[in-house]
């Protein structure tokens, strides 16, 4: 409700605790939450967002919103500090940034785990000093989220708490669109990345690159049918270069009559594997390069000229072991 009119000036995030399915009683906790920050900053309560994120179903602790609001300290910009207070299971804080024209643009993220976009316990924020009137600043942020982190996952699990927002306060003075839509790309890109790598229990990243789609819709759905495959994940993981898998999870898109084994083509760890089949010679080698920080797998449709590149990462034991004891 409060970027209804794209317009905010402060963001408050709770860490750790999602507020979500805590019924009116979370909503007016939510609502004390931004009341009190917006006095303390001087801004109407309307101008400060509200992000929650955290394990759902229980209240904020009793008292806890009014001893942060109380306790609030502000200090020059310090982005690192603000990305390191929103994690939960995040093992690094996620801060990326890139000057454009005399502009600068700086972002942070949050996720690691029930991760896959547009519901996710995914947070980001980019702050820019760049001029940007609201409807253009809308229109690039949703183009660019669209191509970065709506192309992550990290587990197929969905949650509660997906936000993001781009503070722009204008103070460098306007800067050419397509140059800061391409500035933006590169920031949220590589938070994208960085959210994937660290994907809970996660030691490997999956890049998975469709080409020869009919439109970026259908190239991103046959990506993210590989990247979430357990199977897929599991190989990628045991340096297992099985990519039938890979084969198998283009095919989970059967009812896409345009997809035909007849002329795709798979290359997995920079080898391509099918239509051609490989040796046992070959397919050591691929194994071999499977053993690096990330293992790349394309798959070229061969019915169009569009494309979409999606991350994750493989599937550990110490996956199931964070989510096994999340809550206790």
């Amino acid at each position: 409700a409060h970027l209804a009119d794209r317009s905010a000036r402060a963001i408050g995030v709770i860490s750790k605790n999602a507020n979500v399915a805590t019924g009116h009683e979370g909503i007016a906790d939510a609502a004390e939450l931004a009341e009190g920050i917006g006095k303390h900053l001087g801004a109407p309560t309307e101008e400060v967002v509200i992000a929650s994120t955290g394990v759902i179903g229980v209240r904020y602790p009793e008292g806890a919103v009014h001893r942060a609001v109380t306790g609030i300290d502000l200090t020059p910009a310090d982005f690192t500090a603000a990305a390191r207070g929103i994690m939960t299971t995040d093992t690094t804080a996620k801060v990326v940034s890139r000057t454009v024209g005399g502009a600068t643009l700086v972002g942070i993220a949050k996720g690691v785990g029930m991760i896959e976009p547009d519901m996710a316990t995914l947070l980001t924020f980019v702050c820019t000093d760049a001029e940007l009137d609201p409807d253009t600043a809308d229109t690039i942020f949703r183009s660019v989220v669209e191509r970065t982190f709506n192309c992550l996952s990290v587990d197929t699990d969905t949650s509660t708490s997906d936000t993001a927002v781009l503070l722009a306060n204008g103070l460098a003075g306007p800067v050419g669109p397509e140059e800061f839509e391409q500035a933006l790309f590169e920031v949220m890109r590589e938070l994208t990345r960085a959210c994937a790598i660290d994907g809970e229990g996660a030691e490997t990243l999956i890049e998975v690159n469709v080409t020869g789609a009919a439109d970026f819709t259908q190239a991103r759905r046959v990506a993210k049918l590989v990247v979430n495959s357990p199977l897929v994940k599991t190989a990628v993981h045991g340096r297992d270069p099985n990519w039938g898998r890979v084969a198998m999870a283009v095919g989970k898109a059967s009812e896409d009559e345009r997809i035909s084994p007849d002329h795709t083509r798979i290359s997995f760890a920079g080898f391509e594997v099918y239509p051609d089949r490989l040796d046992a010679e070959s397919l050591a080698l691929v194994g071999k390069a499977m053993d690096a920080a990330e293992v790349d797998i394309s798959v070229d449709l061969g019915v169009g000229a569009a494309r979409a590149t999606v991350w994750g990462c493989d599937l550990t034991d110490g996956y199931v072991r964070i989510n096994a004891d999340y809550t206790t």
